[in-house]
């Protein structure tokens, strides 16, 4: 569990891809993958996902399943090839049953309390959601009395210096980006690929580009 969590760090940025279907899934899944993103995140919002989940299992990736509203929810992620189980909030069982089958778990809060509720609870890290509602000051108090506290900020986002790269810079172990990068169906392979490159670029800071986005 520890390792999909240090491979989520490394990334930085994990795409957080909500398609119409299966096959859009899948598409935008490596498009993203084509750009160098190993870590995957799938929702539930796409119907049927734990198919888009199985026909990826194969590919060499680090899939995560996300919008996990309930435990058997995690039963069923685990069993279509999930490395790890990401929600907005905190759903009662997930993080036991993740560890019980070998996933890591990143339950979702807002707060002090949920937060540090997610952490008694054994989380992996928490998700911190919606990020927009909040600032990187924000994590950066909670992590002066939670120093161990591992988050990933997810929530209206941008892949630019001043949204994705200021959550990294006060602590984020990563981000999530979701709507920037678009899918396969809207915007064409090549296209994804594009934006999912210049995502990384910026908030692993390979490039300096201030308040450039990916579009």
């Amino acid at each position: 569990m520890s390792d999909v969590i240090e491979q989520i760090a490394a990334q930085r940025v994990v795409p957080v891809l909500r398609t119409a279907d299966v096959e859009d899934a899948v598409a935008t899944a490596r498009a993203c993958a084509a750009a160098g993103m190993r870590v995957i995140e799938l929702t539930r919002t796409t119907p049927d996902v734990e198919r888009a989940l199985e026909q990826l299992r194969d590919d060499g990736l680090v899939l995560g399943l996300g919008t996990v509203t309930y435990r058997d929810q995690v039963r069923d992620a685990a069993r279509a090839g999930a490395r790890f189980v990401i929600s907005f909030t905190a759903p009662a069982g997930m993080v036991e049953v993740a560890h019980e089958l070998g996933l890591a778990a990143i339950p979702g809060a807002l707060t002090p309390s949920e937060i540090a509720a997610c952490v008694d609870d054994g989380a992996d890290a928490v998700k911190l959601f919606p990020a927009r509602e909040t600032s990187p000051a924000y994590l950066r108090d909670l992590r002066a009395v939670l120093p161990d506290l591992r988050v990933t900020a997810t929530g209206g986002l941008r892949a630019t210096a001043d949204s994705a790269g200021a959550w990294l810079a006060a602590g984020a172990i990563a981000v999530g980006i979701g709507s920037e990068l678009g899918s396969v169906a809207r915007h064409g392979a090549d296209e994804v690929r594009r934006r999912a490159a210049a995502a990384l670029a910026l908030v692993v800071g390979a490039v300096s580009t201030g308040n450039q986005d990916v579009r």
